[in-house]
C-alpha cells in the first residue's frame, strides 16, 4: 500500500515543529512557538495537487497574511490523519484542530447529516443548493451541540458507479466486487436494499483494493475518480446521479473559542471567500472530469429500469429511517424544502 503525502510546504512546517506538536499532541492543545504563529492543525482526505487542496492551502496562506503571521493552518492532506471516523477521533481528543471532511465525516459527528447524500435525492445543483441553504442552519446548530463549528460547505460532487463490467440495472452491481465506505450507513443501506454483499473498506485503502481485485466497482464523483487515480482501474461508468457528495470545514469549538476574536473573523472571511470559489471550481472540474474519462478510454452506460433504482433509493431511506439512523421528522422536513427547490 501506497503512502499518502502532505505537501513540501505542509512538510517543512511540520518538521520544524515535530517534537513541539508531538508535545502539543499529549497536552490535547495546539502548539504555540515563542514568538511564532499559533497553529491549528487541519486534515483532510483531499489528495495533494486536487482542487479541493490547493483551496485548502490558499485559505491557509490567506489566513497566515491576514493575521499579520499570527496564525498559521497547518494542512495535513491525502489521508495522513487517517480516513475521516479518526479524524473526528482526534479532533474530539484534541490531536487536531478541524478538518475538511464529506458527510460522512460531519456523520461521525451527527449522523443527520448524511440525509442529504441520501440516494437519488437531487436532479442538479440548484436543487442541493437551496434545501442545503435551507437546512444549514439546523445542521450547525447540531455541529455546534456536539463541540464542533461550520466554516463552510462544500462539493464532492454527483456520485457515479464505475465498475470494470457494464453496470444497467441494480441488480448487474451484484456480480462485481462493490466497494462501500465502512463508516458510510446511507451506502451501506442502498447495498442491503439491493441485496449486494459489498466489500467494506475506508477511503485510503480503495485504490490498493483496486490494484490487487479485492474490490472492482466502487462509486465517487468523476473528479474525485480522477483526482485519487480510482479511475484507472475501471472500464465503465453508469450515466446516473447516484447522489450527491457535499462536505464542509470544521473546527473544534475549543479551538475556535481559543482564537483571538480578531483571527475568528480572519478565518471567518477568508473560509467563506475560498469555499465559495472552491464549491463554482469543483463543479467546474467534475464537468471536465466526465469528458476526460471518455478520453481516458471509459465507456459511459445508460442505465435501465429506473423505477428499480428510484424504489431501492426509498427503500434504503425508509430503512435508515426505521433503524434510526435519521430522523424521520428531518427527512420530512427536507424533502418539504426539495418540493420548493426551483426547476
Amino acid at each position: 500500500m501506497s503512502r499518502p503525502r502532505v505537501t513540501r510546504a505542509t512538510r517543512r512546517r511540520f518538521i520544524r515543529t515535530a517534537a513541539a506538536a508531538s508535545a502539543a499532541t499529549v497536552l490535547g492543545a495546539p502548539y504555540i512557538a515563542r514568538g511564532a504563529a499559533k497553529q491549528l492543525r487541519i486534515a483532510t482526505l483531499a489528495p495533494d495537487g486536487s482542487s479541493w487542496h490547493k483551496a485548502f492551502e490558499e485559505t491557509s496562506r490567506e489566513v497566515y497574511a491576514r493575521t499579520n503571521k499570527e496564525l498559521e493552518l497547518l494542512v495535513f492532506a491525502g489521508g495522513t490523519m487517517g480516513d475521516e471516523p479518526a479524524m473526528v477521533r482526534k479532533m474530539r481528543h484534541g490531536q487536531l484542530d478541524g478538518a475538511a471532511i464529506t458527510s460522512v465525516g460531519l456523520g461521525e459527528i451527527d449522523k443527520q447529516l448524511l440525509m442529504l447524500q441520501l440516494p437519488l435525492l437531487f436532479k442538479d445543483e440548484k436543487q442541493l443548493d437551496h434545501v442545503r441553504e435551507k437546512m444549514s442552519s439546523t445542521f450547525e446548530g447540531m455541529l455546534e451541540k456536539a463541540g464542533f463549528k461550520l466554516g463552510a460547505w462544500g462539493d464532492v460532487g454527483f456520485i457515479y458507479l464505475f465498475s470494470n463490467t457494464a453496470i444497467k440495472t441494480p441488480d448487474d452491481i451484484k456480480s462485481t466486487k462493490m466497494w462501500v465506505w465502512d463508516s458510510d450507513p446511507v451506502s451501506k443501506a442502498v447495498m442491503a436494499v439491493a441485496g449486494v454483499n459489498a466489500v467494506e473498506l475506508g477511503v485510503p485503502d480503495v485504490l490498493p483494493g483496486l490494484q490487487t481485485g479485492l474490490i472492482d466497482a466502487f462509486t465517487n464523483s468523476p473528479y474525485g475518480a480522477i483526482a485519487l487515480q480510482w479511475y484507472s482501474k475501471a472500464a465503465f461508468v453508469t450515466n446516473l446521479k447516484l447522489s450527491v457528495g457535499i462536505g464542509g470545514s470544521v473546527l473544534t469549538q475549543k479551538a475556535w473559542n481559543d482564537l483571538d476574536p480578531a483571527h475568528q473573523q480572519v478565518i471567518t472571511d477568508v473560509t467563506q471567500e475560498k469555499y465559495g470559489e472552491l464549491v463554482t471550481r469543483i463543479r467546474k472540474d467534475n464537468k471536465k472530469a466526465i469528458k476526460s474519462l471518455k478520453e481516458a478510454g471509459l465507456t459511459v452506460v445508460e442505465p435501465d429500469d429506473f423505477m428499480k433504482w428510484a424504489s431501492i433509493a426509498v427503500q434504503a431511506r425508509d430503512k435508515l429511517v426505521k433503524d434510526g439512523v435519521l430522523d424521520g421528522a428531518l427527512v420530512k422536513t427536507m424533502l418539504g424544502h426539495l418540493e420548493s427547490a426551483p426547476g
